[in-house]
């Protein structure tokens, strides 16, 4: 029986798609094209940040994981098994996904191959069907989704597919006068090496406010004791009270239409910058030099400045001149109603 064939008829389908925000991001198209090719079934998506549920009605069941030792892995695993679905896809390629598909039971078991940079050995024997598709050449929402479409499945091209919500501007304390207005400045990454040093996010938002001094500005950080500092530290430094503050207050959800309601969304690579993508708001970003660039770089320069620093430390990223990020905001602006 061919995939499609599998798909059209199976009652559940269970997708594993473990990461971090970016990486469900750029799995929305490949998610999107199971479902077209399964629209009778029950679509049960497993993953981490729980972007999936509110934002994406077409997904019938969100499951999120959360990793707290061998134990519970092993009753998530029966939790799987008991929803006996038909077909279980891989959309991300870990130890874990694979492990997860692999032993949920279902009849036929999809995973994508993991990069040549990673060991892949014993998860073909847990597999019926493996995806294939090169790495580190196109974005990865282009990458899952031709993967998976190499199987036989219908789409025409790779779509985001989500329902943000609005409202939840209001609830956070955004005025809707100032909807597509604001720019929205993100205080950090996840990891220092992929941060520009204090002292320059401190330059780089003095700079900002100067050339845009009409404009109301939201700054955000991560909800963690790290993120939170660093946000403490940017604060602290500029010159001016922005408009708007959250510390890691805001849920998946809150934080997506806080990014949605921006004129702009400046900041590191990390998840604001795959959320203002599929919330088509306009950005600049920054990222560190690796070989894996070009999973994550955005692919369209009219709407996404990003830029590549000379050098990375340990501390962050060094050698940029902060001008030239100004000047970037600068130029989509002017396109902006």
């Amino acid at each position: 029986m061919s995939v499609k064939t599998a798909l059209g008829t199976a009652r559940r389908v269970l997708v594993i798609d473990l990461g971090g925000l970016g990486d469900h991001i750029h799995s929305l198209p490949a998610l999107w094209l199971i479902r077209q090719n399964a629209p009778q079934a029950e679509l049960c998506v497993v993953g981490n940040s729980g972007l999936y549920g509110v934002l994406t009605p077409w997904i019938d069941r969100p499951i999120v994981y959360r990793k707290a030792g061998l134990k519970a892995d092993l009753g998530f695993i029966g939790q799987l098994r008991r929803l006996k679905a038909d077909v279980a896809i891989v959309i991300t390629s870990s130890n874990h996904a694979v492990s997860f598909g692999g032993l949920s039971g279902a009849a036929l078991r999809i995973a994508r191959k993991a990069d040549e940079n990673k060991r892949w050995s014993w998860q073909p024997w847990l597999l019926d069907v493996v995806a294939e598709h090169p790495f580190h050449e196109i974005p990865m929402y282009r990458q899952r989704w031709n993967a998976f479409r190499a199987l036989g499945l219908d789409g025409e091209r790779p779509e985001f597919h989500v329902a943000i919500d609005p409202s939840l501007r209001r609830k956070a304390g955004i005025l809707e006068a100032d909807d597509g207005r604001y720019l929205h400045l993100s205080a950090s990454a996840t990891d220092d090496r992929r941060d520009l040093p204090v002292a320059q996010m401190i330059a780089l938002w003095n700079g900002l406010r100067a050339r845009f001094p009409e404009r109301p500005f939201a700054v955000s950080g991560h909800g963690t004791d790290r993120g939170r500092a660093k946000l403490a530290a940017i604060l602290a430094g500029i010159g001016y009270t922005p408009e708007y503050v959250f510390d890691g207050s805001l849920d998946v959800h809150g934080f997506m239409s806080l990014v949605q309601g921006a004129a702009l969304h400046v900041g590191p690579d990390s998840g604001g910058l795959h959320v203002a993508r599929v919330a088509a708001t306009p950005s600049v970003s920054w990222f560190r030099p690796n070989h894996h660039l070009k999973n994550w770089f955005p692919d369209d320069p009219e709407q996404h400045r990003a830029f590549v620093a000379p050098e990375s430390r340990d501390d962050g990223l060094h050698g940029f001149d902060l001008q030239v990020f100004i000047d970037a905001a600068a130029a989509l602006l002017d396109r902006v109603p």
